[in-house]
């Protein structure tokens, strides 16, 4: 094949529109590899680290596959092919990879011929990661090779955003068998790149500029349940005796908090210490937490195939997260003035229309800020119904420095989350019309570490071949 001509597509819906001419192209770096980045704010594709192929009809065309030019029947040769993507606000976009036939008159005839002979002759595209993560296919199935017919194309993955960079590794493999198909045939083909943009995303848990995750319908009765009846501690200070109710809490953290909350026939109906996600390993100490949720449909990953637990999650992650274990479906007008468009506005609305989350008071929720310690422990009071009430804590309760404010919005639900603690309910209401709760007892905090184990050893049976054991020097506690 001489010639070797690229063009950029984008996929609107159903619609198709070539973008003649709308690419920017930067000179050839020296150690550079060639670099696909689909600019959304431009609707165009731009092209990093590429040379100028002047035997195309375009002069100066970029020709990104330098690697993968005059082969002959019987090569296989790999290029290696950087794509990302950018301004792509709270959606995604997934780029495909194909080839097709010339839509130059005096050359279609034969690029037509050779793109039939490949396809009948056994002509494959594939790529790998370069760094060897698993690739989703088009049902999201973590898989380490994509391999398809030349015209048929190949999903590069979903994007969602410039720092979301796939390192691929596209190979192009042309059996002996093609000889005769080839004679006479002069022609190269048309590389392809198609960009279907998503306002937002494939869902997942959203976030971190845009994320990886679904937000499927769950049927109602079939969700698994969180403890509201036992009001125990889920949070412990850190090492420096302080709460720290305005940092960041991460995904592996939430996920454990979840995990620990489950009711124990829900924890044992949905049990599994295995996982797709490439960074959740056997031996992390979130692992149950995360493969248990995932299982249950509460948690979702990240394109890649990853996790993510050590990120900060999101004000639309977090809620998308817990409105779950109340089922999925929202029919109403948007409860927010920022979420129109957003991957987590279905959720978004059911979880304030649930009455578990709530926005500030410029009608804005703000969705893809990162939710501070203060907001997730308020959510998910409010998920378990528990009601602290200022006048009606005890005395000798664990309290913090960083935690003295009677008057801060989250000091009543910090003191909820850090102590165990019996209670009765109010036979009156707060200023909200809620009913809320009266502490009665202190209680120790729970050992998770033996509870965990505990967890494991009566799943042992139900799970066999799925059972990790872990030290208490290997439990982790959420602080």
């Amino acid at each position: 094949m001489k010639k070797n001509k690229l063009r950029a597509l984008l996929a609107g819906g159903v619609a198709v529109a070539m973008l003649c001419g709308v690419m920017a192209v930067t000179a050839l770096a020296d150690t550079g590899v060639p670099t696909v980045t689909y600019n959304h704010a431009n609707k165009q594709f731009e092209f990093r680290n590429v040379s100028t192929n002047n035997e195309t009809v375009e002069e100066g065309y970029p020709n990104l596959f330098q690697e993968l030019t005059n082969l002959m029947p019987g090569d296989e040769k790999s290029q290696e092919i950087k794509v990302n993507a950018s301004g792509l606000g709270s959606g995604s976009v997934v780029i495909w990879l194909k080839a097709e036939s010339s839509k130059d008159p005096e050359a279609q005839a034969d690029y037509a011929k050779l793109l039939t002979a490949m396809d009948e002759q056994g002509v494959t595209l594939s790529i790998t990661e370069k760094d060897g993560k698993p690739i989703n296919d088009v049902n999201g199935d973590p898989v380490t090779e994509l391999s398809a017919k030349l015209s048929e194309g190949l999903r590069l993955g979903r994007f969602y955003g410039s720092d979301d960079e796939r390192n691929l590794v596209v190979k192009l493999s042309i059996p002996v068998t093609v000889g005769n198909e080839f004679q006479g045939l002069a022609a190269g083909i048309d590389w392809v790149f198609t960009a279907q943009y998503e306002p937002g995303g494939d869902g997942g848990d959203g976030g971190g500029g845009g994320t990886d995750i679904t937000d499927p319908e769950t049927p109602l009765g079939d969700l698994p349940e969180l403890e509201k009846g036992d009001h125990f501690a889920y949070i412990v200070g850190r090492d420096d005796g302080k709460v720290h109710p305005e940092d960041e809490i991460n995904r592996a953290e939430v996920a454990t908090i979840f995990f620990r909350l489950l009711k124990e026939d829900s924890r044992n109906q949905y049990w599994m210490t295995t996982n797709p996600y490439s960074d959740v390993p056997a031996d992390a100490w979130f692992n149950k937490a995360v493969s248990t949720l995932t299982n249950a449909k509460i948690i979702y990953g990240r394109s890649g195939g990853i996790f993510d637990p050590n990120a900060p999650i999101t004000r639309a992650e977090f809620a998308a997260m817990a409105v779950r274990f109340f089922g999925s479906g929202y029919d109403g007008p948007d409860m927010f003035s920022d979420i129109s468009g957003h991957w987590a506005q279905d959720a978004i609305n059911k979880a304030a229309n649930e009455g578990i989350i709530s926005g500030y008071t410029d009608g804005t929720f703000r969705p893809d800020n990162n939710i501070t310690r203060a907001e997730a422990i308020s959510i998910i009071n409010r998920v378990l119904d528990r009601r602290p009430h200022a006048d009606h804590l005890l005395d000798g309760m664990t309290t913090w420095p960083d935690n003295m404010d009677t008057s801060a919005w989250y000091y009543t639900a910090i003191q909820e989350a850090t102590n165990s603690h019996n209670y009765d309910p109010s036979e009156e209401r707060d200023e909200n019309d809620n009913q809320f709760e009266i502490w009665t007892e202190l209680l120790p905090v729970r050992d998770w570490a033996t509870l965990e184990r505990a967890w494991t050893d009566s799943n042992a049976s139900a799970n066999p071949g799925d059972v990790m054991y872990v030290s208490s020097s290997e439990s982790y506690v959420v602080k």
